[in-house]
C-alpha cells in the first residue's frame, strides 16, 4: 500500500476537499474508494442517503464492515460526521456503530450526528409498504428502509428530527400525535384489506418509548454538523464528503420515479452539509466497468431481463462460494462467450458469479449491463467530476472482447453525446454499440499501469478519450490494494 498512497498523495494533495459520487445506480465500488483516499483527510462526512445505501470496506484488521449510516472513514478512525443531508434510523444506527467497533477492535474515531436529520419511525415503514401495494405493478421496489417516506415527511413538514428526542417529552410526545394522526387513515385501510394486522402498528406512546430509551446512546455526538464541518474548513482541514447510490438514483436526475429520495449528485455535498459550493468542487465519480441495477426501473445497457437474474443469484447461492463448483461454471461459461454462443442470460450469469454482484444491503443479485459511454457523458455533464475511478476493471479479463454502448436512439433519431431522454422513455431506446477487444491476461492485484498488458492499457486509454476526464483510479480486485494509481499528468 505504501507505493499506491505515495502515488495517491501527489494526485490529493492539491485537493482541501474531496466528493465522492456514484455514476450508474449504486453499488459501483464506492466504499473501496472511500477507504482508500480517506487517509489523506482529517474527517469525512456522508452527506446524502440513508439506511438504503450500503457500503462495503475492509478495516486495517483485515475484517469486513458494511455500512449504511456511518461514513466509510470510520475504517482509518478519521472523525466521521452523519451530515443534514443524511436520513436517519437510531436503531440501526447503534447496532451499526456495535459492528463497527467489533470490526476496529473497539478503536472508533468519533461520530457526530446532525441535530436535524429526519428520524425513521417504525411508522415509516409501513407506510411505504402502503404506498408500494397502491402502485403495484408499477411499484419501486425500495430496499424497505422507509427513506422516501423519511424524505417525504420533512418536505411535508411533519418529520421527527434527530434533535427532537432530547426537547420536552411532552413536546416530543405531541409531534408524534400529529405525525401518527396523518399516517393513520392510511393503516387503518390497510387493516381493514388485511394487509397489516391492527397490533402492528403501534401507538404514540409505545413509539415514543422506543426511541427514547435508545436516545442517551447519541445523546453526547448529536450536534450541528453543519457549524462543525464549517469550521473545519475555515481552519484548513481536509474533508471528504462521502456521496450515496449514484446519479441514476437521483430524484431529480435519475430514472424518477426509480430513484432514491436523498441527493445524489455532486451538487447535493453542499446541500447535505451545509459547506457553501465552493466547497464541493473537486469531485471524483466512480463507476464500475459493466453497471449493475436492482429493482426496478430502465436501464437501457441491460443484458438479461433484472427479475430473472435476480431471482438466479438467489437460488445459486453455491456458485458465489470460493471453490471447484465456481470455477468450473466460470471456465464453461467464459468459453461460450469468446466462442460467440453464450445467451444473454450466460453472459450476465458469468459477470455476477466473477463479480460476486449481489447487493450489500439487499442481498438481491444485481442485473448486469454493458459499459455505457452515452449515460456516463451524462453523468459528466451534470457533475463535471474532475477525476474518474474504475472499480473491478479485472472482470473483463480473458474476454475475448465486449459490446460498449457508444450512443442512444429514440425515435429513429441519434441523440447528443450527452443528451439523456426522459426518464419514462429511457425504456424505449435503441442501444448503439461498438465491439471493443479485451484481452486474454489476468490483471488481478495489478497495481502499476504499466503491469497491465497492451490490450487492458489500450482499452483504458480507448475508453479515458471518449469520456473527456481523467481516470486516476483503475480498480483491478476487490482487494484493498488491487488498484491502480495513474498520473493526471
Amino acid at each position: 500500500m505504501t507505493r499506491i498512497y505515495s502515488r495517491l498523495e501527489k494526485i490529493l494533495l492539491p485537493f482541501k476537499t474531496l466528493v465522492i459520487i456514484g455514476s450508474y445506480w449504486g453499488d459501483e465500488g464506492k466504499g473501496k474508494i472511500i477507504d482508500l483516499v480517506a487517509p489523506f483527510y482529517d474527517a469525512v462526512a456522508r452527506f446524502s442517503g440513508g439506511a438504503g445505501a450500503g457500503h462495503t470496506l475492509i478495516t486495517e484488521l483485515l475484517r469486513k464492515f458494511i455500512g449504511h449510516l456511518i461514513p466509510c472513514g470510520v475504517a482509518h478512525k478519521i472523525m466521521c460526521f452523519l451530515a443534514r443531508g443524511e436520513f436517519f434510523d437510531l436503531a440501526r444506527f447503534i447496532a451499526e456503530k456495535a459492528d463497527a467497533f467489533r470490526a476496529m477492535d473497539g478503536k472508533l474515531p468519533p461520530i457526530r450526528i446532525d441535530r436535524q436529520s429526519p428520524l425513521w419511525t417504525p411508522w415509516h415503514p409501513i407506510y411505504e409498504s402502503y404506498i408500494e401495494y397502491v402502485m403495484g405493478k408499477k411499484k419501486v421496489r425500495t430496499t424497505g428502509k422507509a427513506i422516501g417516506i423519511l424524505s417525504g415527511f420533512a418536505k411535508l413538514r411533519i418529520s421527527l428530527l434527530v434533535g427532537h428526542l432530547f426537547m420536552d417529552e411532552k413536546d416530543l410526545r405531541a409531534l408524534l400525535r400529529i405525525l401518527y394522526k396523518v399516517c393513520k387513515p392510511n393503516f387503518d385501510q390497510m387493516i381493514e384489506e388485511g394487509i397489516i394486522r391492527k397490533r402492528d402498528v403501534p401507538g404514540p406512546d409505545k413509539v415514543a418509548k422506543y426511541l427514547l430509551k435508545m436516545a442517551p446512546e447519541i445523546k453526547d455526538d448529536v450536534i450541528d454538523t453543519s457549524w462543525a464541518l464549517s469550521n473545519l474548513w475555515k481552519r484548513g482541514k481536509r474533508i471528504l464528503l462521502e456521496g450515496a447510490q449514484a446519479i441514476g438514483l437521483d430524484p431529480q436526475w435519475g430514472t424518477y420515479p426509480y430513484v432514491t429520495s436523498g441527493n445524489c449528485t455532486a451538487a447535493g455535498a453542499a446541500l447535505g452539509t451545509g459547506l457553501p459550493p465552493e466547497a464541493t468542487t473537486n469531485i471524483m465519480a466512480v463507476f464500475k466497468i459493466l453497471p449493475t441495477r436492482v429493482g426496478a426501473g430502465p436501464f437501457p445497457s441491460e443484458v438479461w431481463d433484472r427479475d430473472k437474474a435476480e431471482r438466479w443469484a438467489e437460488k445459486h447461492p453455491e456458485l458465489f462460494e470460493e471453490g471447484r463448483t465456481r470455477n468450473r461454471f466460470l471456465e464453461k461459461k467464459l468459453a461460450k462467450i469468446n466462442a460467440g454462443t453464450a445467451t444473454p442470460a450466460e453472459l450476465c450469469q458469468y459477470f455476477m458469479v466473477l463479480g460476486d454482484e449481489r447487493g450489500a444491503t439487499t442481498g438481491r443479485g444485481r442485473s448486469i449491463g454493458l459499459p455505457d459511454l452515452q449515460w456516463l457523458r451524462y453523468m459528466i455533464r451534470i457533475n463535471k467530476p474532475k477525476f474518474l475511478a474504475l472499480t473491478r476493471f479485472d472482470m473483463l479479463s480473458g474476454v475475448r472482447s465486449i459490446q460498449v454502448v457508444t450512443g442512444y436512439k429514440l425515435d429513429g433519431r441519434r441523440l447528443k453525446p450527452d443528451e439523456m431522454p426522459e426518464p419514462w422513455r429511457l425504456g424505449e431506446v435503441e442501444v448503439i454499440t461498438q465491439t471493443w477487444r479485451c484481452w486474454s491476461e489476468d490483471i488481478s492485484g495489478c497495481d502499476s499501469f504499466d503491469e497491465l498488458p497492451e490490450g487492458a492499457q489500450r482499452f483504458i486509454k480507448r475508453l479515458e478519450k471518449a469520456l473527456g476526464v481523467p481516470i486516476v483510479l483503475v480498480g483491478t480486485g476487490a482487494e484493498r490494494d488491487a488498484v491502480i494509481v495513474r498520473p493526471t499528468a
